[in-house]
Formats: structure tokens, C-alpha cells, sequence
């Protein structure tokens, strides 16, 4: 068969590259190729895209970051009212229509599959949507992904209009589904450990790539009562020589790629994280851990281990200086585990200008002092500090509360639950002129 696979844009009042690749989907578009299908990706959020490229060349910033093309658009309905300029991020328009109309007179596609990460980006998975359904008429489109999967009833009654399809789950779960729908044939993924087996090759990309993202772990055995993943994955990782293999297949169609990220929501909490950091160190890359890494796990003996095989940002996971958060939230982390592993990461010799601290603002009923707490305390230890904005997650302690206190309602508009634009209308965490105080007192921490 053969499959029409889009990555949608975004909608939103910020969003910017920092290595965001849709991983879900590609792991899905490898996984039809292992099956013999034919298989078209489109990515509306690839900035090296080669006919955007001739539109607006991209600027890349430090390590293959960057921003994203973006249009200023009309906002829906619900959010008139947020004073902020409301933007689609991703290929143009004119252009998203032109590609589709060259792949419709080129083959005949058979589905299409789409997925939504972000709950509330799912207005730009509904214009993404709109406009395949006035190209593809009749063809069956298939959504999947995170917003599916927590959102399941708002999805089918939001995407029933363009005949959509809900496949809620995660791994390979939905596709199996969607496949059993279009009675393909399924023995070859019978006991087949997708995770263990499927490289992510980036052979979909015909565009240069500034760099490429990979993930040797799914879930974490933490459970945090802001976080979802827990409730979704079962923690594995994937072995070692499997790794390697991956990475290798790359560099080698692909030698100008200097930096490679990992997403793993876990990456040190594997067994044999010490035997996976001496076997990554062969190659010559730039490495990134962007999503939160266990402060606790980092002793001198990683942190060498992490130097020596060239990983440059670090993000810890740190969330709050009060004790009282810290244990409440799920205690990972306490401030002698961040001193500790600071420390660490000072003596292996890291660049502190790239060693940031993920600070939690805007949870339920927090104050701003606690906020700028939490940045003294990173700044007094010589690191940087990313602020994280609270969202609340369905199915997390932390939504579930609000739900029990009637603090925001279980049909509330996922769209309301961006964590830009939430302190405009709730009254469970910072107002908007306490964050921006935070926010600017921040910047101001750090403006040498």
C-alpha cells in the first residue's frame, strides 16, 4: 500500500526548533517500510525543507537549533481574547497544498496517518487535517499520538467532521489497528519487538539535516505527579550494539551531522548507562541530553564518562527548591543531588554556559518566591536555568486534583491548557504579571 505520513504544523503563540523531530511518526514509517509499503513523509516542521529553502533559508543558531518559518494567523474563538499574536509554525500554506497536489498526480495513496504530540497543538493538527480532506476527498486519514491517546473523546468528536479516524495508543499498537482496518497482513509483527528492532534511519528526509534525534529509552520508572509517561510506557531501553548500528547507519549517509540528541526521558537510569556512554564516545559527535536528566545519577565516574564522549547541553531536572515540592512532586530530586551532580559536572570539565537546570513554574497555588528561590539557588551553583511552565497533563495526580477541586473542568478545551497562555485565566498558579516578574528577573540573573 501506500501511505501518506504528515507531521503537522504548529499553532500556537511560541514555538521554536529546539531539535524537534517527530519521532512517533517515523518510527510508524519505518515500520510500514519493514513491512513492504510504500511510504511518503512530509514534515511541515522540517526548516531544511528543500522548497523552503528557496522561500526563506533557514538560520541555524547553536548546535542546529532554530526558528521555525512562521505566519501570523487568526486565532479560534476561545483564545480571542489572549493579547498575543497567534502564528502557524511550519512550511507555508501555498506550499503544504503544492506538495500534496505532486504526491496525488505521482501515486495513488491508500491512508493517510497523521499524529498530534501536544494536546494543545491539536488546532494545527485540525489544519493540517482540513486541508489533506480538500485534497484526499475519499482517502481514509488515520490520527494518532499523544492528543489521541489522552484526549480520545475530544479527538473524535473534534476530527469526526473530516472523517478521521481515532487510533489511540502508544508504540505500534495504533498501527496495528489501522493496518487490521485496511486487512493488511500482520504476521511479521507477531512478537516483534518494535523498539529492539526498528532503527530510526532518517532516509524519509531528503533535506539537509543540522542534526537528528534518537531515543535509547522509552518510559521512566519514576513517577512524578506532573507527568504522564509512567501511565504510557513501560521503561525499557534498547541494547547497546542496536545503538551504535543506528548511529553508524547515519554518519554514514549522512557524515556532515554534527549533533545527535537523545529524548529519552530516562537516559541514565538504564543498567548499563556507563557501558552505553564509553561505546557512544567512538564517534566524532556532539552529543545532547534536552529533556531532564536525573540529577541523582550523576556522580564523578558519569559525569567523565559523559565529558569523554563529547555530550554538550545538559538539563537537569531539579523543578523546585522547597523540600516540600520536591517530595510532593515525586522526589527525584533534592538540592544536595543537584550540588552533587553540579560539582560533578564542573570537575569533568563541562562548559557551565551549557549545563541549565529545568525550574517548575506555575504549579497549583505556587508563589513566585519559590520560583526565584529555585533560580538564586542554580545561579549560586554556576548554571543556567530553563523555566518550565506547568501544563496540566490528563491523567497525572496534578490534573486529577485540579479536576477534584473543581479548579478546571474535565471537558475543559485543551487549547486553554497551553502553558503560555494559562496564567490569563486561571487562578491556580502565578498571575501573568508574577511570571513575567519571574521571567525578567531571571534574564536579569544571567544577562552577563
Amino acid at each position: 500500500m501506500n501511505f501518506l505520513v504528515v507531521n503537522p504544523w504548529i499553532y500556537d503563540f511560541a514555538a521554536y526548533d529546539f531539535w524537534l523531530k517527530p519521532l512517533g511518526l517515523l518510527y510508524i514509517s519505518e515500520v510500514l517500510t519493514y513491512l513492504g509499503h510504500n511510504v511518503t513523509f512530509v514534515d511541515l516542521l522540517d526548516r531544511h525543507d528543500k522548497d523552503l529553502i528557496a522561500k526563506s533559508p533557514p538560520k541555524d543558531k547553536k548546535y542546529g537549533t532554530g526558528k521555525f518559518y512562521n505566519e501570523s494567523v487568526e486565532k479560534p474563538a476561545i483564545l480571542k481574547n489572549i493579547p498575543r499574536k497567534f502564528k502557524r509554525y511550519g512550511l507555508p500554506l501555498k506550499l503544504f497544498e503544492s506538495k500534496l497536489e505532486t504526491i496525488n498526480k505521482q501515486n495513488k495513496i491508500d491512508a493517510i496517518l497523521v499524529g498530534i504530540t501536544l494536546t494543545y497543538w491539536y488546532y494545527g493538527g485540525e489544519k493540517t487535517i482540513e486541508i489533506l480532506r480538500n485534497i484526499f476527498p475519499s482517502t481514509p486519514i488515520f490520527l494518532g499520538g499523544v492528543y489521541s491517546t489522552l484526549y480520545t473523546e475530544h479527538a473524535e468528536n473534534n476530527f469526526s467532521k473530516f472523517k478521521v479516524n481515532i487510533f489511540p495508543g502508544t508504540g505500534i499498537f495504533p498501527l496495528k489497528k489501522v493496518l487490521e482496518l485496511l486487512n493488511e497482513e500482520l504476521t511479521k509483527l507477531n512478537n516483534f519487538n518494535w523498539f529492539e528492532e526498528i532503527d530510526l534511519t532518517y532516509d524519509f528526509y531528503d533535506s539537509y539535516l543540522t542534526y537528528v534525534v534518537l531515543i535509547s529509552s522509552v518510559g521512566c520508572p519514576f513517577h512524578c505527579t506532573y507527568c504522564v509517561t509512567p501511565k504510557m510506557w513501560k521503561f525499557q531501553y534498547r541494547s547497546i550494539d542496536k545503538i551504535i548500528n543506528n548511529i553508524e547507519y547515519i554518519l554514514k549517509k549522512r557524515p556532515y551531522v554534527k549533533d545527535v540528541v537523545f529524548f529519552d526521558d530516562a537516559f541514565l537510569l538504564r543498567k548499563d548507562i556507563k557501558e552505553l556512554l564509553k561505546a557512544l564516545s567512538t564517534f566524532n559527535v556532539r552529543y545532547h541530553l534536552p529533556n531532564g536528566i536525573h540529577a541523582r545519577r550523576i556522580d564523578d565516574e558519569i559525569a567523565l564518562l559523559l565529558k569523554k564522549a563529547n555530550f554538550r547541553t545538559i538539563k537537569l531536572g531539579y523543578e523546585s527548591y522547597d523540600f516540600n515540592i520536591q517530595k510532593g512532586t515525586g522526589f527525584k530530586v533534592t538540592n544536595e543531588d543537584l550540588v552533587k551532580a553540579v560539582t560533578s559536572l564542573k570537575n569533568a570539565g563541562f562548559d557551565m554556559n551549557d549545563v541549565y537546570a529545568y525550574v517548575l513554574v506555575n504549579l497549583p497555588f505556587q508563589d513566585k518566591e519559590n520560583v526565584i528561590q529555585a533560580v538564586d539557588f542554580c545561579h549560586s551553583l554556576g548554571i543556567r536555568v530553563n523555566l518550565n511552565e506547568f501544563t496540566p497533563i490528563p491523567g497525572t495526580v496534578e490534573y486529577n486534583e485540579l479536576i477534584k477541586k473543581n479548579v478546571i473542568s474535565p471537558n475543559i478545551d485543551p487549547l486553554l491548557l497551553n502553558n503560555t497562555i494559562i496564567p490569563y485565566w486561571s487562578n491556580f498558579g502565578l498571575s501573568i504579571e508574577d511570571l513575567e516578574e519571574v521571567k525578567r528577573y531571571t534574564k536579569s540573573k544571567y544577562s552577563d
